[in-house]
């Protein structure tokens, strides 16, 4: 079974009448997925209230596509198979081959290069979802998403995942960056 809704002020519409700031829920093959773009004064506040200048929260604000999300097991039943969540494997189709998200390791070299405070550093990184990581039933985590896009972009989403031993798929279409 699958499916995606798209949820604005309490209201379900189908997958195409998509804008920023839409929750978009996902349950498929064991993977329960939820999503919302951040609107850039958002995450702006949010770094900055975690250390970062305004420059450099205004920097990720604009090169960060950022999305609120919640990913876990969507089985309710003890003995139900695992998830394995690897963020790396998740693709931006395109040009060249496309891109992958920009993850927590990324933007910790990022940080690193630019000389950010550890203090500031260490609160990005614990606010990323994980990159790597497996749901027994009903297990699941918070966590923000980057994607490396200008605020009001629109992109499809490649998820990957295990189900037990199988792997899966699953492309998010018109996924758009809040602006």
């Amino acid at each position: 079974m699958c499916s995606l809704l798209i949820y604005a002020m309490g209201s379900a519409s189908p997958l195409g009448a998509q804008e920023a700031g839409k929750v978009y829920k996902l349950e498929r093959a064991g993977l329960r997925l939820e999503m919302q773009a951040l609107a850039p004064d958002v995450v702006r506040a949010f770094f900055i209230g975690r250390g970062f200048s305004a420059a450099e929260a205004l920097m990720i604000a604009r090169r960060g596509c950022v999305f609120r999300s919640a990913i876990g097991n969507a089985a309710g039943a003890a003995g139900a198979p695992e998830i394995a969540i690897d963020l790396r494997r998740w693709r931006i189709p395109g040009k060249d081959g496309g891109s992958t998200m920009r993850i927590r390791e990324e933007w910790q070299k990022i940080w690193r290069e630019r000389q950010i405070p550890e203090k500031a550093r260490t609160a990005f990184y614990w606010a990323l979802f994980p990159t790597e990581q497996n749901y027994g039933p009903m297990d699941y985590n918070w966590g923000m998403l980057t994607f490396g896009l200008a605020p009001g972009e629109r992109f499809d989403l490649v998820l990957r995942w295990e189900y037990g031993d199988r792997e899966q798929e699953m492309t998010l279409k018109g996924l758009q960056c809040a602006q």
